[in-house]
């Protein structure tokens, strides 16, 4: 008689996908090292290019959640992103963090102006076309699934290794210090909300998969998203 290995579930289920970030993390391993700035100020041109992409996205996954509670949690995490500064709040939005983050390293008004307005490359366009579709066609579960791997990453970061995390961001405030950066709160910003806000999104987001991604297929469908976001996100392509 054979035996049918049994789907995992929940908790399982997720440990499943941690087990594929730890293969693509085994090969593909955490750049941990300190940058130059002139290295910094590289990457943060790559992240400009093409303005903002995130509230595209997440603006889909709360469009095409039918479930209130998730739909609840997904405007909240809107509003983390896009900040509450517009209407008096003194959150700013995640684009003026990065904004901010980028001036540490050198970049000027004009050059992130510039950059913001300038034309995805044809990898990034392939990349953030597919994520909009998937945030807007698939169901809501993979959907808001994606967004696991980064946040996800983070989340689980500050659960497990909260130390060396507090570590790098006090290493990169002596960065941008030593390198005469006038309102190093600013540079820093983003770094620090972003290991704030991560942790809990990626709980959320972590929730979600859990309690909704319970089908074989849907279970097959968020491993091919995981994946390939997986790819964008390491920069493998």
């Amino acid at each position: 008689m054979t035996t049918v290995a049994a789907e995992k579930t929940g908790h399982a289920y997720v440990d499943e996908l941690e087990e594929i970030r730890a293969d693509y993390r085994s090969q593909f391993t955490r750049k941990t090292k300190r940058r130059t700035r002139e290295e910094g100020a590289a990457s943060k041109r790559r992240s400009l290019l093409g303005g903002s992409f995130n509230h595209t996205f997440a603006g889909e996954q709360y469009l095409n959640c039918p479930v209130k509670s998730v739909r609840r949690m997904q405007l909240q995490k809107l509003m983390d992103e896009n900040g509450q500064s517009l209407w008096g709040g003194r959150v700013v939005s995640h684009p003026t963090l990065a904004q901010w983050e980028a001036k540490g390293y050198g970049l000027t008004d004009t050059e992130i102006s510039a950059l913001e307005k300038a034309d995805y490359t044809p990898d990034e366009l392939i990349h953030r076309g597919w994520r909009t579709w998937v945030c807007r066609h698939e169901n809501f579960a993979v959907s808001i699934g994606t967004s696991y791997v980064g946040e996800g990453e983070t989340y689980l970061r500050m659960r497990n290794h909260h130390d060396e995390v507090q570590a790098e961001l006090d290493e990169l405030r002596a960065q941008f210090t030593s390198w005469g950066v006038q309102n190093v709160d600013e540079a820093t910003a983003n770094a620090v909300e972003h290991a704030l806000a991560d942790e809990d999104h990626g709980l959320f987001n972590q929730n979600v998969i859990r309690e909704h991604v319970t089908t074989p297929e849907l279970k097959e469908e968020m491993r091919k998203a995981f994946i390939l976001r997986l790819h964008s996100y390491m920069g493998i392509f």
